[in-house]
């Protein structure tokens, strides 16, 4: 028997709903620990910029994180493969637990940008983990329910991370927003200790010592990608902020970072016995490339909007950090109820389309709506627009997910999961970098005439920056009208993309959840 087999049978360990309702909680844990570290510091950025003196380069705090999250994505189930979920997982917790720590005890820039770094590689291979733990642990029936409960910790993690940061950044000092998660990570990996299956394949990996697993990893590959991805999300991130798009190593990166990529490719296309990504992940027929490449798409979105909708509250509206975040909440807690109503709907009806459907189509209608958001929109219309968006993001982050498993083979789905989730963060990361262009050009025709090319900069790259400027009323009167113009051509891109999402969903073929793999591919064969 060929030493890859073990990963290419035997997938499938689905528990008994007892067990599972054991094992959930502490995944659910994970997750919402995982987002709370990602999204706690945001509010607490200006008073970090001020202890350590890092002035425009506070961008990086995100940017580093950004960089290492993404580019542990293609590599990350491949591993979770050979070294089982539970030892993956545990891992991924101890690194986000100590980058924090670290993180916390930082006193320069480039401490804090390191250590952020550092907890990006456990934190962004936590969220692939946890679904393909789910998917390891239920039937394909079970998984659209299941599935939903994660978007619920997922919601409650992006909203009251900033919550939890802002307040401790506050009484306590910026530190705390970095150490609180420290404890988290200890009880999640303890609880997970005491509940994942111990008998399990996917709890040992494979037989063998360590060594002889480290030789099944594709090392090749896994450097080529690592490498590849952080040299081309580094100009992408930072591009127009701390690196010129026309400065010499900003191109010299992109060229490198693709060639490493074409390289990476190469590899596992051609030589990797147990690949990083198969090259059949693209092979399961329309819909199922459909649905892996309108990540693209939601990332963009999803991420866009939390990047915009702050600076429109902020600098457009005057409301506070906090008053904002509040608006916000709208989204977050339309998206964690959606997302648990939806994995009920499909595990009921045993049918994704129409849900991935209805969330396009409300994000559409938020798109249009946010088109006429101006200085004086009502309260309770940016509350309507936000649950919207929330419906929209609770119907298309996991029933995606459900959707590709359902079309694809088990022994691919710790592989598809990664590559979904590394295009949905190279959409997000594409998205924060394209509208901060777009807004950036829009504001500086707006204000060239009137400010600095210094000034404006500020204004763009801090959405904290107007409150320190010590404008006149008919200053803050034309960078708010500048804003406006900027944020309006922002959320028409945005309209245009959601759009193309919404034609895309409708070629989706459903081939619901209860077809074998033997019925989806010639499901699939027929339909192309």
């Amino acid at each position: 028997m060929d030493e890859t087999t073990p990963f290419l049978q035997n997938q499938s360990h689905s528990l008994p709903r007892k067990r599972l309702l054991v094992i959930f909680p502490a995944l659910a844990l994970i997750q919402f620990t995982s987002f709370l570290d990602q999204t706690s510091i945001s509010t607490s950025l200006p008073a970090i910029a001020a202890a350590l003196n890092t002035g425009a380069s506070i961008s990086l705090v995100g940017a580093c994180f950004l960089i290492t999250s993404t580019s542990i994505q293609l590599i990350n189930g491949r591993l979770s493969d050979i070294f089982g979920r539970k030892t993956s997982l545990v891992a991924a917790l101890a690194i986000m637990g100590v980058g924090n720590l670290l993180s916390g005890y930082s006193v320069t820039p480039s401490q804090l940008f390191a250590a952020r770094a550092f907890t990006g590689f456990g934190a962004g291979a936590i969220n692939a983990l946890v679904q393909i733990a789910i998917a390891d642990i239920t039937t394909l029936e079970q998984r659209g329910y299941y599935f939903g409960m994660v978007g619920v910790a997922t919601a409650l993690g992006n909203g009251l991370g900033p919550v939890i940061g802002g307040a401790l950044s506050q009484t306590a000092g910026w530190r705390w927003a970095f150490w609180f998660v420290c404890p988290l990570c200890i009880v999640a990996i303890g609880y997970l200790a005491s509940v994942w299956p111990v008998s399990s394949f996917l709890d040992s990996g494979t037989n063998g010592r360590v060594w002889s697993k480290l030789k099944l990893v594709d090392w090749a590959g896994a450097l080529a990608s690592l490498f590849g991805i952080s040299l081309i999300l580094i100009p992408i991130s930072q591009g127009g902020v701390t690196m010129s798009w026309s400065s010499p190593v900003t191109l010299e990166m992109f060229v490198v970072g693709a060639t490493l990529l074409g390289v990476f490719l190469a590899v596992e296309w051609r030589f990797a016995k147990l690949p990083l990504l198969p090259a059949r992940l693209f092979t399961y027929g329309r819909s199922t490339n459909i649905l892996i490449f309108i990540n693209v798409l939601i990332g963009w979105i999803y991420w866009g909007n939390l990047f915009i909708l702050p600076l429109y509250l902020q600098n457009v509206r005057g409301a506070s950090p906090s008053r904002a975040g509040v608006l916000i909440l709208s989204m977050t807690v339309a998206h964690g109820m959606t997302s648990a109503l939806t994995g009920i709907l499909i595990s009921l009806f045993g049918h994704y389309k129409p849900i991935i459907v209805t969330g396009a189509v409300c994000w559409v209608l938020a798109a249009v709506a946010k088109l006429y958001y101006d200085q004086d929109t009502p309260i309770w219309s940016i509350i309507a627009v936000g649950i919207l968006d929330g419906v929209g993001v609770g119907c298309s982050l996991q029933p995606v997910l459900v959707g590709l498993f359902a079309g694809s083979d088990t022994e691919d789905r710790a592989v598809l999961t990664g590559l979904r989730n590394f295009i949905r963060d190279i959409g997000g990361a594409s998205s924060t970098t394209v509208s901060g262009a777009i807004l950036s050009n829009v504001l500086y025709s707006q204000l060239k005439s009137r400010f600095s090319q210094e000034i404006i900069a500020k204004l763009i790259s801090s959405a904290f920056a107007l409150e320190h400027m010590h404008l006149t009323e008919e200053e803050r009167g034309l960078v708010s009208r500048g804003y406006m113009e900027g944020i309006h051509a922002v959320f028409a891109s945005f309209a245009v993309l959601i759009v193309i999402h919404l034609c895309a969903c409708l070629c989706i073929h459903d081939y619901g959840l209860k077809h074998t793999a033997s019925l989806q591919k010639s499901g699939q064969g027929a339909e192309e």
